[in-house]
């Protein structure tokens, strides 16, 4: 008696690459789990499929699905805004307006943001004047007056 594999095999497998998808770091086994769930909707149709087609499918599918689905899960991955400052604190303050804590003076201040103090460049101004941060260069946050 010769061994034959029956659809729900590929989708087991589909199932088990899931989880390693889901385990593990990298959009890799997605790819091989849509194939392997492929094969075992050919086999559900055709269940007298050999062994070779059946590898062949999941090949060509694994790469198809690869090649078409890669783009849209990087954008959809990019589409975050929000999350596109998330290391960079600095940059994610430019264009927001604040209120000095300090007057600048020959150039140079300090103003709280949150629970951190950041020097401030830009014209001399009075305490509580409100700024708008135009740059971030490394630790010191360009400044303009705000309107």
């Amino acid at each position: 008696m010769s061994f034959k594999i029956l659809f729900w095999y590929w989708w087991a497998l589909a199932a088990v690459l899931l989880v390693f998808e889901m385990m593990l770091p990298g959009v890799v086994f997605l790819f091989l789990a849509a194939g392997a769930a492929a094969v075992g909707a050919f086999l559900l149709v055709a269940s007298d499929l050999s062994l070779e087609l059946q590898l062949f499918v999941f090949a060509i599918v694994s790469v198809a699905s690869a090649v078409v689905l890669r783009p849209t899960l990087k954008r959809l991955q990019q589409g975050r805004p929000q999350d596109a400052t998330i290391n960079a604190r600095g940059d994610a303050m430019i264009g927001k307006t604040i209120v000095l804590d300090a007057p600048i003076l020959n150039g140079r201040g300090r103003v709280k943001v949150g629970d951190g103090s950041w020097t401030v460049t830009g014209p001399d101004m009075v305490a509580g004047a409100r700024v708008r941060v135009t740059a971030v260069n490394g630790t010191e946050l360009a400044v303009e007056p705000a309107p």
